[in-house]
């Protein structure tokens, strides 16, 4: 036996317990991980699911995106994932619940740029601070947003419209609630063309194009999602789309520079989040199933079908995503006085 190898017997069965003994902590530790991000988003023994909430009625294209990836999730997630509609006070009601909620990963919130703007629109009484109370997971999705008036309005073009807002009865224009996209849209559009055009916030897109139809307003600004369905029946008439290009899926409807009118363009989301506090490793699982779930073919066929592009951002991204609004949605909304009472 050589000097360097030699080693009694004795030292050599405790150095390799030792390191068994370590390999085995590290095993358990590495389990114990799993366990609590699984326990978190699994199937726990009082059967608790996971609630997705969201801030607008059914019927809208938040709506539609929510319930298709609700059945994308849960399969990743292994664990039922139901949907939960909160509409009210511009999607403040399911704002506040979601913040309150325990951050264990059993309550997600799938929501839109509204989630910030309602910070200023209702300055004062919103229960909740869309950075500080929240976790980002992920960007899911983007959709074109569209003017649409009924199949028989005499408006047939953007301009036309502007010139109807214009007269001394001006317009009524129907969005689904406060702070979102599509109430921006409107805001820009007031200020670009001027005359007389009345919000008239809904608790959705669904129920907003349920007025359009039903004759209580003069057009509404909306998600494409939500009525791609009235425009391929013929009971609703595109104007434009507010964003830079045409959409793939509705490509004979001219933007709004095409129709002559120059507005500054945001980029809506739509974005899941989790409450604040909720552990990093839950909050990379759920990210996982999102991730996984926008690189199914069959989904992302499903979301284009819709009037959606997929996203999958990083947390990151959307966190980024967010300080960008907070900082630049007050002065837009104060330059123009609006606020809800």
């Amino acid at each position: 036996m050589s000097g360097v190898n030699a080693m009694p017997l004795a030292l050599r069965s405790v150095d390799a317990s030792r390191r068994n003994a370590l390999r085995t902590g590290l095993a358990l530790a590495a389990l114990a991980g799993t366990a609590t991000a699984r326990a978190a988003l699994g199937p726990a023994p009082d059967a608790r699911t996971v609630r997705l909430v969201l801030p607008l009625a059914p019927g809208g294209a938040m709506d539609v995106l929510g319930r298709g990836l609700a059945a994308e999730l849960g399969q990743r997630l292994d664990t039922s994932v139901v949907v939960e509609n909160r509409a009210g006070a511009g999607g403040n009601l399911a704002h506040e619940l979601v913040a309150g909620e325990r951050p264990d990963g059993h309550t997600l919130l799938l929501t839109s740029n509204a989630l910030v703007a309602n910070v200023t629109l209702f300055e004062g009484r919103v229960r909740y601070d869309p950075q500080r109370s929240f976790v980002p997971v992920s960007i899911v999705a983007s959709s074109p947003t569209v003017v649409v008036v009924r199949s028989d309005a005499p408006a047939r073009t953007m301009g036309a419209l502007a010139a109807q807002a214009r007269r001394s009865a001006g317009i009524s224009v129907g969005t689904p609630g406060f702070g979102n996209g599509n109430h921006l849209a409107l805001v820009k559009l007031h200020r670009s063309q001027g005359g007389d055009w009345r919000h008239i916030p809904y608790k959705g897109a669904g129920p907003a194009l349920v007025g359009l139809l039903g004759g209580e307003t003069d057009a509404a600004i909306v998600a494409l999602p939500a009525a791609q369905a009235h425009l391929q029946a013929g009971r609703l008439r595109a104007l434009a789309v507010v964003q830079e290009r045409r959409s793939s899926l509705a490509p004979e409807v001219p933007t709004l520079a095409e129709a002559g009118i120059t507005i500054a363009l945001d980029s809506g989301w739509f974005g899941l989040l989790a409450p604040a506090g909720t552990p990093q490793a839950v909050v990379e699982r759920v990210h996982g199933a999102v991730t996984a779930a926008l690189a199914d073919e069959g989904f992302r066929t499903q979301l284009a079908r819709q009037g959606f592009e997929p996203v999958g951002s990083t947390s990151q991204a959307f966190a980024q995503q967010l300080a960008r609004d907070v900082a630049a949605f007050p002065p837009l909304l104060q330059s123009i006085g609006a606020r809800v009472e």
